[in-house]
């Protein structure tokens, strides 16, 4: 998911330091910790694609995101 956009804003999670993270939006991580760490890539694309329909996100934008998230270092 990015992790700025013109209509959501800052979606950065944060570090244990309150600090904005560079690599991970607000949705998995907060306060330097993965929100759910045993939540699978196909939970999570759930957990994104619902917040992106929610926020009116088109299907190209919903489709990007599918497709990154399985890229993430989180699940390599």
């Amino acid at each position: 998911m990015p992790l700025t956009t013109k209509k959501a804003g800052d979606c950065r999670g944060t570090e244990a330091d309150g600090a904005r993270s560079s690599k991970w939006c607000s949705l998995c991580y907060v306060n330097g910790k993965f929100v759910d760490p045993d939540c699978t890539v196909d939970e999570m694309i759930k957990i994104v694609d619902t917040a992106l329909r929610r926020d009116g996100a088109r299907f190209p934008f919903r489709w990007m995101a599918r497709r990154q998230i399985p890229t993430l270092e989180r699940w390599r």
